[in-house]
């Protein structure tokens, strides 16, 4: 059976149809090339165990990767760890200037079982982007809901696969974190 399409309806088959067949960036190492969300939660995370190691050459150059990526504090009011870190580093140059509205970060800990929501603006047709990394990996859950309450994105645990939407319509988005295991979770969240 052939069905013609013409039109806008062709149009969003086409699209549809070459999202699917579109195979997967694969390193050399055969993962999947990490997007710039997942690459800033693991640099943050990077930095963070540096830090806490005192390696100053790790967190020197997980510092630079960073902040050319140009992210934000998502919370205001939560102490910026990227600040600390520069802190840690004497020699650091000024900081790099990065996009306006470059990535933006959440930083934090969760007891297991607990939970973070925080809602965040994503604005109509520009795609976005979230990823989390945690330490440990394995238990962290990563949910995000639109304005109604739909399921837009769940990936469990969250650092193995970004969740990857394009808004339909400007609106806030419930995103979602949890701590399923039995010890706790020291997590970074990016929104792009």
């Amino acid at each position: 059976m052939i069905v013609k399409a013409t039109g806008l309806g062709a149009a969003t088959v086409l699209t549809l149809l070459s999202a699917c067949a579109a195979p997967r960036a694969i390193e050399a190492n055969g993962e999947a090339v990490a997007s710039p969300a997942s690459r800033l939660a693991r640099d943050m995370l990077a930095a963070d165990a540096a830090f806490e190691a005192g390696d100053r050459a790790a967190l020197a150059a997980a510092v630079k990767r960073i902040e050319r990526q140009g992210p934000r504090l998502i919370d205001g009011d939560a102490p910026d760890p990227v600040r600390r870190w520069r802190a840690a580093l004497p020699d650091a140059g000024p900081p790099l200037r990065g996009r306006a509205l470059g990535p933006g970060y959440a930083r934090g800990t969760l007891a297991p079982g607990a939970a973070r929501r925080m809602d965040q603006l994503f604005l109509s047709g520009q795609a976005a982007t979230v990823a989390a990394n945690s330490r440990p990996q394995k238990n962290l859950r990563l949910k995000i809901f639109d304005r109604a309450g739909k399921l837009v994105c769940d990936r469990s645990p969250a650092h193995t696969r970004d969740c990857r939407f394009t808004p339909v319509f400007t609106q806030r988005y419930r995103i979602e974190i949890v701590n399923g295991g039995a010890a706790t979770a020291h997590y970074y969240l990016v929104v792009d």
